[in-house]
């Protein structure tokens, strides 16, 4: 009876031995197998994974910002459109595709099938421009890796009117001009992105979306210009242009309180939506970008210069016989006319040639250009626009005999628009300078503002006692019946001083007769200045020759609309 016991126990043992070693046969199996499939054969596996789902993605265009003037009117903007792509890995048929899609973009079937099956990316675009009725139709297809890409086209409401200012973008929605340039940073936004995951084995499943990241709006851009006043003063730069078949003009209008830009024409202007007509020079905004010698409206830094060093005083007089040699050169009043001895106010009402070439003479070369480089002359005033030029001041040691005595009457200089409005607006402004700005304020996507840093003070260039002096005698240049009365208007207090300059030769001199540029600088109004404009006409070729009867008119009509658009007092 104990041995039966004993073989039973014997063979018990047996057989769980055996079971146990086939199990821990088949347990190291697994794990010896699940050890080569982590290490050993990683590799392998993760790429017959990425043979079998594939990861792609498509950017999701950022909408652009847009430009608006100071009333909100909108200058620039973004508009929906549609680019129209196929997913390659999903297109079964590239003939069935070409012919289904070529009737709808009115294209040849045949080369839309090559340039399918060219396709050398996973991605192609077959077009980036598809109107509202392409996109529907495309939309009601059913055919296999078609993708409908939502992009955006600027346009420009109001056309050519300050085109130079607001810029325009290239082909990729990049700035490439104006305030299109200068914020592109702000105004781009930030792309988005579709992450497809599809088969890489079977080509015909549909993609599937594995992630999107929402594009960010790009920020809207607030000008301090004004579209209205813009208009009328365009309109009447174009009149005049017209009237005397001149090359071009330019009209700056600055709030000499702040230094905002209220306007900035430049004509003739340039269509935004189709800018690759024209040259690319037409592109830039001429007020801050072209130099040129200002002529008799140069008299006004002259008049500051003298009066702040003390070399004169409203009291001191100056003779002009019509005409004075200095060295080499005779300097010439207008029709060699004798005013005789003359103070200040005399000299800046007859425009005296004579008169401003002894005055910079007397102020001495050092003192005269020190006094020109601290107002700004020979730098860029730092408005807030690309391309800006910073005008020709050449030092002391580069100066001819006749460069000073030239000066003074604006000649041997070269100045840019923008300098002379904001000098301009410097003594409508007490002698205190600030930077000219187009920029008001910047909005992002929820409706916060930002304002920029570009507005601010330069200094106190001279004192509020020269800068009232030069003004008074500003005001008495504009009369009814004597000085530039074709400026004048009834029962305002109009400043305002004109020139008339000779345009460079390349080679040296001057252009023939009939080259000038005709400027007008005018400040409304003399007692309570709330805005400067400066305006000048390029190269006539018919009709009048003087800025009285060509610049002051033109500021005369822009005055006056000035006075009712913004309800000026007298």
């Amino acid at each position: 009876m104990k041995r039966g016991v004993a073989s039973f126990n014997d063979m018990f043992r047996r057989r769980l031995v055996v079971v146990f070693t086939v199990f821990l046969v088949v347990v190291l199996g697994i794990e010896s197998r699940f050890v080569y499939l982590q290490v050993v054969a990683r590799a392998t596996l993760v790429n017959m994974a990425n043979e079998q789902l594939q990861t792609d993605s498509i950017p999701i265009k950022a909408k652009r910002g847009t430009i608006q003037d100071s009333t909100g009117r909108v200058l620039a903007e973004d508009v929906a459109t549609w680019s129209l792509g196929l997913y390659m890995k999903e297109v079964k048929d590239p003939h069935l595709t070409a012919v289904s899609i070529a009737p709808i973009l009115r294209t040849s079937a045949p080369q839309l099938e090559k340039q399918i099956r060219s396709a050398s990316s996973s991605f192609i675009y077959l077009n980036k421009q598809i109107d509202v009725v392409e996109y529907d139709a495309l939309s009601r297809l059913d055919v296999p890796g078609i993708v409908l890409d939502k992009g955006y086209r600027r346009v420009y409401p109001l056309g050519a009117l300050m085109s130079s200012v607001v810029g325009v973008t290239g082909s990729d929605n990049q700035g490439l001009s104006g305030i299109e340039f200068q914020y592109d940073k702000e105004l781009r936004g930030t792309d988005g992105r579709h992450t497809y995951m599809v088969s890489g084995s079977n080509p015909g499943e549909p993609a599937v979306t594995e992630d999107v990241l929402e594009p960010i709006q790009g920020k809207n851009i607030v000008l301090t210009i004004d579209s209205n006043i813009q208009y009328f003063a365009q309109q009447a730069l174009m009149d005049t242009l017209k009237t005397y078949d001149g090359k071009r003009a330019t009209c700056t209008i600055l709030d000499p309180k702040t230094d905002a830009v209220l306007a900035m024409v430049d004509v003739p202007s340039v269509d935004p939506e189709h800018w690759q007509d024209a040259p690319m020079s037409s592109l830039s905004e001429k007020a801050i970008s072209a130099n040129y010698e200002p002529g008799s409206v140069f008299k006004a830094a002259t008049s500051v210069a003298g009066l702040e060093t003390g070399t004169i005083t409203l009291q001191s007089t100056f003779y002009s016989g019509g005409s004075l040699k200095v060295f080499d050169t005779v300097v010439h009043e207008v029709n060699d006319y004798a005013y005789g001895t003359m103070n200040l106010y005399a000299m800046l009402r007859n425009s005296s040639n004579v008169g401003f070439c002894q005055l910079s003479m007397k102020i001495g070369a050092t003192r005269f250009y020190d006094c020109l480089s601290r107002y700004g002359f020979g730098k860029p005033t730092g408005i807030d626009l690309p391309g800006e030029e910073s005008g020709i001041l050449l030092p002391t040691s580069l100066w001819s005999k006749t460069t000073l005595p030239m000066m003074g009457f604006g000649q041997g200089v070269a100045v840019t628009a923008i300098q002379m409005a904001n000098f301009y607006a410097t003594i409508a402004n007490g002698g205190l300078m600030q930077r000219p700005y187009v920029v008001d304020h910047i909005v992002d996507a929820s409706g916060a503002s930002q304002r920029t840093d570009t507005p601010g003070v330069v200094g106190q260039l001279f004192t509020p006692k020269t800068a009232k002096a030069v003004l008074e005698g500003f005001h008495g240049v504009v009369q009814k019946n004597i000085g530039v009365f074709t400026a004048y208007i009834p029962g305002y207090e109009v400043a305002g001083k004109t020139g008339t300059a000779q345009i460079p030769a390349p080679g040296g001199g001057y252009l023939p007769d009939g080259s000038y540029v005709f400027s007008f600088a005018g400040i409304l109004t003399a007692n309570n200045p709330r805005v400067v404009v400066f305006l000048s006409i390029h190269e006539t070729r018919k009709g009048a020759r003087t800025s009285f009867l060509v610049a002051a008119p033109t500021f005369k009509k822009i005055a006056l609309q000035l006075i009712q658009y913004l309800r000026l007092k007298p």
